[in-house]
């Protein structure tokens, strides 16, 4: 009888704790490089791109993913480009994966870019693995500010 009773609570407690998925994105940071900077970290790179990298964290995890978009007006505005993801904000990120994945409206860019970051931060919450580097780069929050020309907290 009592094996009984520990099985029913242990599966109760399997039901009823959350998956490691289901925490939800606690904030966005977005870090456009200078120029020197980009040049060192994304080879190909030149003054006619914006480069840079996305960062999605919940708890202790964190999802990055680097893009490159170019000097045109239309991608000049860091925040007023990048305000679209603060939806994801306090979403688990399951949900937040199936959400951006319908954001055709984001444009193929914006909405890649989210998928990439939220899938790296996916596999980072099941990992458990404190990176230093995304490739080359170094991903010290202070090394990163000091390589930036913008930056967007959300």
């Amino acid at each position: 009888m009592t094996k009984l009773i520990e099985f029913e609570a242990q599966a109760t407690a399997i039901q009823t704790a959350p998956t490691i998925c289901e925490e939800p994105i606690r904030y966005m940071e977005m870090f456009r490089f200078d120029w020197g900077s980009a040049e060192r970290f994304i080879p190909w790179s030149d003054r006619s791109w914006n480069c840079g990298l996305f960062k999605i964290s919940c708890g202790e995890a964190a999802g990055y993913a680097e893009y490159a978009l170019p000097s045109t007006r239309e991608f000049a505005d860091l925040v007023r480009w990048a305000s679209v993801f603060a939806r994801l904000r306090g979403m688990p990120v399951t949900e937040a994966i199936r959400y951006a994945q319908k954001q055709q409206q984001w444009g193929s860019t914006r909405m890649l870019l989210a998928v990439s970051a939220l899938a790296d931060l996916e596999a980072d919450l099941h990992q458990h693995v404190t990176r230093e580097r995304l490739g080359s780069l170094p991903l010290e929050r202070s090394f990163l500010m000091d390589c930036s020309q913008a930056y967007y907290f959300f």
